[in-house]
């Protein structure tokens, strides 16, 4: 049985035009692959904190000790056949729960190992796929540069073991007289198109 692992960070719940689309691509994935399990990871519910000092060290010393509850999303994540994330376009990448999120996953000796080559990813998964909205342009013109969502995600993904990306986004949705809801249909057909193909 395939496990799909689908991080929902799309903090507005369900006025979210991002998890609108994610869900889209969810239920054509699960029409395709009636057997998959589904685990979602809620991060509006499940409120982490961002590691700091005392919580960093805490973890240090539970290094090894892989059963110990607090690197129960590191192994979810490594377990996952297929990953998908979800999260709208905030400041340049997605909100703080997200990164928050990541930093749990990313356990070093656990998740990935440093070796005199680079990092060797631990997870299992192969493909994973990241769904957002924005409000401006950013797929092409000046702004490009000014978003470091897909460059980071692909990144943390890479160190994790995870080499192959895919992104959906729909864009311009802010845009006073744009066609927001052609650019969400043209997203949601994309989401169908790739849940054929995963």
């Amino acid at each position: 049985m395939k496990h799909l692992l689908f991080v929902n960070g799309c903090i507005r719940g369900a006025q979210s035009r991002t998890l609108e689309l994610a869900h889209e691509f969810l239920h054509a994935y699960r029409a395709k692959h009636p057997d998959v399990q589904v685990d979602t990871v809620d991060l509006n519910a499940l409120r982490l904190q961002p590691l700091y000092g005392d919580t960093l060290a805490a973890r240090n010393d539970a290094m090894g000790k892989w059963d110990d509850p607090m690197f129960d999303l590191a192994h979810q994540f490594m377990e996952a056949d297929l990953v998908v994330l979800a999260a709208p376009f905030w400041e340049g990448t997605f909100p703080a729960a997200m990164h928050t999120y990541l930093e749990h996953v990313c356990v070093t000796g656990l998740a990935f190992v440093c070796t005199d080559v680079g990092y060797m990813g631990q997870c299992k998964a192969d493909q994973a796929v990241f769904f957002t909205t924005r409000g401006g342009i950013y797929e092409q013109g000046a702004a490009v540069e000014d978003d470091h969502a897909a460059p980071f995600l692909k990144s943390v993904l890479r160190m994790l073991g995870i080499p192959n990306l895919h992104m959906i986004a729909a864009e311009g949705l802010d845009i006073q007289g744009f066609d927001a809801e052609g650019a969400m249909e043209t997203a949601r057909r994309k989401a169908e198109q790739l849940a054929q193909e995963l």
